[in-house]
């Protein structure tokens, strides 16, 4: 397991941000947490490649996760406030799990289409959304890491969309059972509501309620989120009509 980041120093006082400090603390554990959990599913990877460019640019792109969730702690630091990842927070965790079900069958195509497709999609379309609200660095911060995700969806589509010409109903097939395993989890995360409880990653009460504060709010990222997944489907070749009914089933 990759060891997990956070900011062990004590809190300083919050200027400019206050008294929305507090939001922005937990919007970045979640993005810290997303971050850690991304490294330790490419350095996964990386042990079930066999091609030695591809652990390479596993362990590569495993590099660069980590520093993704360097920064987030760092613009934690900023703004007075400590910055810490659960990746066994409930949701994470079954995240986490459906990616070791695909590395235990040793399916590097299953691998890709959860962490590229799914978890990549939200975080491009969530981190998006805040780099335009947030102020300053941490907009900025958010912005260039959405970039830098996106880039990870355009390096994996060409393998993807190779490998559904080869037996595109096999592929498709792979994707939904996928979709079941892994969207309803990352839909339940950006519910309107946290039915089964505390996310384990806020530090105090749920920040849902309180994000119309900084002009987002969790129907709007999930939105975001979903029409990302949507629109990387589509790249891929997947028929929209099949995959608007897909999210249209998802928990709400």
């Amino acid at each position: 397991m990759e060891p997990m980041i956070s900011v062990n120093s004590s809190p300083t006082q919050c200027t400019s941000l206050s008294p929305n400090a507090p939001i922005w603390q937990d919007i970045l554990a979640q993005a810290m947490t997303g971050e850690i959990l991304a490294a330790m599913n490419y350095a996964s990877l990386s042990e079930i490649c066999d091609d030695p460019a591809e652990v390479a640019d596993a362990l590569e792109h495993a590099q660069g996760e980590r520093g993704h969730a360097a920064a987030f702690a760092a613009e934690g630091h900023k703004i007075g406030v400590n910055v810490t990842d659960n990746v066994d927070a409930k949701h994470w965790k079954r995240l986490r799990e459906a990616f070791l079900r695909c590395i235990a069958e040793r399916d590097f195509i299953a691998c890709l289409i959860v962490q590229e497709i799914m978890l990549e999609s939200f975080a491009v379309a969530s981190y998006s959304r805040v780099g335009k609200v947030a102020p300053g660095s941490l907009g900025k911060t958010f912005a260039r890491i959405a970039a830098e995700e996106e880039d990870h969806v355009d390096h994996a589509m060409s393998i993807l969309r190779a490998e559904r010409a080869r037996d595109t109903q096999r592929f498709d097939d792979k994707v939904y059972r996928l979709h079941l395993d892994v969207m309803t989890t990352l839909a339940q995360m950006l519910a309107k509501e946290c039915k089964d409880g505390n996310c384990e990653v806020c530090h105090a009460s749920c920040v849902k309620p309180s994000l119309f504060e900084v002009s987002l709010s969790a129907a709007e990222l999930r939105g975001a989120s979903l029409q990302q997944y949507l629109k990387t489907l589509d790249m891929l070749g997947v028929p929209g009509e099949v995959t608007l009914t897909w999210v249209t089933q998802l928990p709400v």
